[in-house]
């Protein structure tokens, strides 16, 4: 995974803009009324890497234990107002990482981030196919990059993306500065990135329109594939 791809977006933002993303994503650790070890260190790890000021560590700690709607609603149109309409898909996927760190993606979560989603424009066809995509990369984690089965998670998290109108990089991107390895889906991202490297200039966004688009993505990424390993046999010939 190169430097520019673990970059994650929100490292190019102010810290008071950074605090408005990291109260809302910090806020899901106790929704269901559990804080564990887990979910603690993930967050401290989280504001360590993002050198979040001790001011700023104060105000996303409160928000884990009680982040008012009024707030909540000022943060997320704080987001919104960044320009960037990938961050939205991010911040979803984020939260859904965030859910998956101590094992237990539970009920109260998936409302909460279905609340989020709705705010920001997010359907819950688009929320449940982020959540499907970081379980089933969450599966694959002790599977070597090389195997079938994991290529073909790959692959079909791709073209679920597409088929209901996510940009890729927006969840390749999730993750990636947060050290969320402990969800056990940093190499499936790391893949999911490459896969929206081949498929630049290709296919960025496939609109959910088209009955096929999921399928045809898929055939895509088997050519691209495909290609690549014989690329990569002609090099070493």
């Amino acid at each position: 995974m190169s430097e520019e791809q673990k970059k994650h977006p929100l490292e190019e933002y102010s810290e008071n803009e950074q605090i408005a993303y990291l109260s809302i994503l910090s806020a899901v650790c106790y929704v269901d009324k559990e804080f564990g070890d887990k979910e603690k260190h993930q967050l401290d790890v989280l504001l360590a890497q993002l050198k979040i000021s001790d001011i700023g560590k104060a105000k996303i700690y409160s928000s884990v234990f009680n982040l008012q709607r009024e707030d909540k609603l000022a943060n997320l149109d704080a987001i919104q107002n960044l320009g960037n309409t990938e961050l939205k898909y991010t911040l979803i996927s984020d939260l859904c990482l965030f859910s998956l760190v101590d094992s237990k993606f539970t009920d109260e979560e998936y409302q909460y981030i279905l609340g989020i989603g709705e705010i920001l424009g997010i359907n819950q066809e688009q929320v449940d196919a982020i959540r499907s995509i970081q379980e089933n990369l969450d599966s694959i984690k002790d599977l070597p990059s090389n195997s079938e089965r994991f290529r073909q998670v790959i692959k079909e998290s791709v073209a679920t993306l597409a088929g209901v109108g996510i940009p890729i990089g927006a969840i390749a991107a999730s993750g990636s500065v947060f050290g969320l390895s402990a969800a056990g889906i940093s190499s499936g991202l790391a893949f999911l990135g490459a896969g929206f490297g081949m498929l630049a200039g290709a296919v960025v966004v496939v609109p959910a329109i088209a009955i096929g688009a999921a399928y045809g993505v898929k055939k895509l990424f088997d050519i691209l594939w495909k290609d690549n390993k014989s690329s990569d046999n002609v090099k070493y010939s």
